[in-house]
Formats: C-alpha cells, structure tokens, sequence
C-alpha cells in the first residue's frame, strides 16, 4: 500500500511546457498508452498526471488481447523481464452447485497467457516508457480547466501542490483522467449511469493462500478465480500476484451495502461475510493471513453518449466503465489509448478528415465496450438467480459451452488480437453475443444494459469481429500509426454481418438509450 507522501519540491519538477501536439490528461493504462504511441510517431506529447507514481490501483488482471499493443508500443519485454505472475486462463463459478466455468488462454493459436498484476507496478512501468519514448511526462500535475475554442479544445490550465501554475496550449487533448472523468462530467455532461451495475467493492491482501484447484483437483498456481455468492448478492475475486499475496475482492450492489454496513461492523463485517458465501474462496484462504487494511470502491458502470469530438478523444475509464467481471478495464484502457492515438495520426497524416476520424474512434471503442456489457449483463442474470439456471443458451450440465463460446470476447481477442482467433468457434460466439443482446432486451424486467449501450449499436455492430469500420482499419505498424482503408469487406464475416444488422432491424425499439 502506498501512503500520502511530501509533495515534490518545485524546483525539482520539470515545468510544464508552454504548447503541445497533444496533451493527455492522465498517466493510468490509458494515457500512458496513447501517449507512448504518439511519440514513436514523432508527436510532441504532454501528459498531466495529478498524482505520483507508484500509486495504488485496482484492476489487477489482465487478457491476451494486450500482447498486440505492448508490440506496438515496444514494452513486450520490460513486462515480460519484470516477473509478473502469468494469467492461463481463469475460472467462473456463476452458480453455486454446478462446475465453475474455464477461459482457458491455452487454447489460443498464439498467446496462450496474459498477466496477473500489482497495478502500481505495472502503471507506472507503462508510465516511464513513455517518458523514455519522448513523451513530456508531468506527475503531481493536476488539470484544473479545459480552454475551448467553440468545442475543440485548445488549451488546459494546470496546477501543482506547490502552487505554481500554468497553461499549455495544445493541437489535441485526450482525456484519459479515469473515474473522475474530465470532459464528459464537466463539460460535455454526457455520461450515464447504469443503477443495475451501481456496485461497491472491498478487497485485501492474503498471505499464505492455496492455488487455485479445478473439479478434477488439479491445481492452477496462475489462475484468476471468480465465484458467486450464494445468496445471489454478489461475487468474488481471487488473483495470485508476483509477491506472493492474493487478492480477494467481494462486489455487492450499493443497496446490498447500505444493508449490510447498517448491519455489520463496517467494512470488515461486510468484507468477511462475502467470504463465507464463496466455499471456493473459503478453501483458497484456509491456511492465510490477511495483509494490511481493506480497501474500497464504488465500481458504478457508466458510459458517455460521445468518446470522441473536433480535436478530443476519451480513453478509459474517462470514456467509458463496465463491471470488471470479465477483467476489461485494462483491456479497454489500452484499446482506447492505441485508438486515439491512430485516430489522432491518421488526421495529422491527411488519411482522413477530423469527423471521420472522431466517429472512427467511437465507434471502435464502443463496439468494443458493448460486446463486454452484453457479456457481463448475461451472467449477472445468472449470479442474481442462484436458484435456477438462467444464462443464455446453457443447461446445469453444460455451462463450459457457455464460456467457450464468450473466450473470444472476454480475452479481447476479437477487438485487436484476430491472429488468435479461430473461425469456426467466432462464427458461433458472434451468434450466442447477438443471440444474448436480444434475450436481454425481451427480459421482462426491462434491459438491464439500456443506459450503457446508445442508438449507434445499431450502426457499429457488435457481431463484427474484425476491426474494419467503415472500410477502414487501423495500421498497427512504428513509423505509420494511422487508419488504411481496406475496401469493401468479402468473405463469410461480411455475410455474418449483413445477417446481424438484418436481425437486430427487425426488432422494434431494442431498448437503448441515447
């Protein structure tokens, strides 16, 4: 855990320069990653991050579809050489009394593990590439205003503890400011909320905890491990770290919480009975010891009605956040992070107009972001209603079909990483996805994900599993970072788009929300 420290002495911070190509408000996954791929382009960058790193972060566990960018960034083996647990795969109890679900990574054509992650390790390794790649990275640096020119942003004023002050003029801005948001909750007031996914988080260290054991009884050291609690409240999580020490994680609804804490002895109380509804978590913890104190987080799902605008981007948590179920917050942060970036190039090198790159950008990231909320609506119906079966397409005895079918879109393969895609299984995994969006909005309670989807679903696709959009795609090449066009898509994927987009017309008011 990291405490508050002294401030940094003014002299000894380097001061802000006066214009930029591109400022990046935020130094987390999202705005170290664009920034990164900026400045192999040659961009001029200037991040503002108002914190200091190392700082500590949640969000520990990442997916394959990561390998691609850290290529493209040039940061494969400073993560490799540091010795962060390697992810095979991980396990999903979604219902009490029947096999828990396997991601299995092995199974992929070409990654076959992602990364288990102590976040303020990784960030701020993400972090100081990019200051080696020649980004301007300023920490303890807070953006305190954004200045406009009509809606295109033009400038940020910034201020540091110690008081000094300043403005730096700018060409672009990506605001990568996580949670907090900048431009959507202040200025352009778009975001939405969805109170389904209104959730609270407590988690804590353990020393001392068993690997993780399949149904067979064999043991996966690496594995991250999900499981439901049985009174339907909630879930846990489970990730072995580098150090030594496990995360454990319980997430309840908000009025869940407020329940409970009225109830019990605080967080703790709240924190120990989430344990003693999870028996797989019980056996994990049997031998270990709790480490340090509690943390806490209010984990609510949103979305901004626009991630891109003239001369912006969001990336991240900025633009948008899901339940980390399926464990795509960093997935997304980095997604969002080489979008802007591409975007961003692809007007700077005349390879498409500012509009189209803009809507470009939101519609990659946001069919991104929707296949995740799609998922994680469909099994959250599952992990409420312990009582019986109801995850899409499933019987008690074969919930494995189920994940197999959604390993594609939860290791993110299908947003960046199509190398380790097999054919046959994403015909059917784009078909359950649709399938599944459909069975959620003829819910009789109501669609549970209105809010975090929008109107522009209809156009982008969420059963398109390549990165064309509109005919374009983005050039993942140091030196050409940009967007190409690729003429007009042929092929079985064509043919299964054309018959989504046919489906989803026939349905009237598909209950989203713009």
């Amino acid at each position: 855990m990291y405490h508050p420290r002294v401030p940094t002495p003014a002299a000894a911070m380097p001061l802000p320069p006066p214009r930029a190509d591109v400022v990046v408000i935020g130094g987390g996954p999202a705005g170290s990653t664009t920034a990164t791929l900026l400045a192999r382009e040659g961009a001029n960058v200037a991040v503002f991050e108002r914190e200091r790193f190392p700082r500590y972060h949640i969000g520990e566990s990442l997916l394959t579809a990561l390998h691609p960018i850290l290529e493209l960034a040039g940061l494969c083996e400073k993560i490799e050489r540091f010795g962060f647990v390697k992810k095979y795969g991980g396990f999903f109890r979604v219902k009490q009394g029947t096999p828990a679900g396997h991601i299995d990574f092995t199974r992929n054509e070409i990654h076959k593990y992602s990364y288990q992650v102590r976040r303020s390790d990784f960030d701020k390794l993400l972090l100081d590439h990019s200051r080696e790649q020649g980004a301007a990275v300023h920490e303890e640096t807070a953006i305190d205003e954004i200045v406009f020119d009509g809606e295109r942003p033009v400038a940020v004023q910034w201020s540091q503890p110690s008081g000094r002050t300043g403005r730096t003029d700018c060409g672009a801005l990506v605001d990568a400011s996580g949670l907090s948001g900048l431009m959507a909750r202040k200025y352009l007031r778009n975001r939405h909320v969805q109170e389904t996914f209104a959730n609270v988080a407590i988690g804590g260290y353990w020393r001392g905890a068993r690997p993780y054991h399949d149904e067979a009884g064999t043991a996966h050291p690496g594995a991250f491990s999900m499981e439901a609690l049985a009174d339907g409240s909630g879930w846990t999580w489970a990730i072995p770290l580098h150090d030594g020490t496990l995360s454990v994680g319980v997430v309840i609804h908000r009025d869940t919480y407020r329940a409970w804490k009225a109830e019990l002895d605080g967080n703790e109380g709240i924190y120990r009975r989430g344990i003693a509804l999870c028996p797989d978590i019980q056996r994990l913890l049997a031998d270990a010891s709790f480490q340090g104190e509690l943390h806490e987080w209010a984990d609510y799902s949103y979305v901004a009605d626009d991630f891109a605008g003239p001369g912006f981007r969001l990336a991240g948590d900025a633009a948008a956040f899901i339940d980390p179920l399926f464990s795509s917050g960093v997935h997304l942060a980095l997604l969002g992070g080489l979008s802007a970036a591409a975007t961003l190039q692809a007007v700077a090198r005349g390879e498409m107009d500012e509009a189209g790159a803009g809507r470009y950008h939101d519609r990659y990231v946001r069919r991104a972001y929707t296949r995740f909320v799609v998922m994680v609506a469909g099994f959250y119906n599952q992990i409420r209603q312990q009582e019986q079966v109801t995850l899409h397409g499933v019987e008690p005895t074969n919930f494995q079909d189920a994940f197999n079918l959604i390993q594609p879109v939860v290791s993110g393969n299908t947003d960046v990483n199509h190398r380790d895609l097999n054919l046959d299984v994403l015909r059917r995994t784009m078909k359950y996805t649709t399938d599944m969006m459909l069975e959620l909005h003829n819910m009789p309670t109501g669609n549970p994900v209105a809010k975090l989807m929008s109107t522009k679903v209809l156009d982008e696709n969420i059963g398109d599993p390549f990165d064309a959009i509109d005919g374009t795609y983005i050039r993942m090449k140091t030196g050409e970072l940009g967007l190409v066009g690729m003429g007009r898509m042929e092929g079985w994927f064509q043919d299964l788009k054309v018959a989504f987009i046919r489906k989803v017309l026939q349905v009237k008011d598909v209950g989203v929300a713009g």
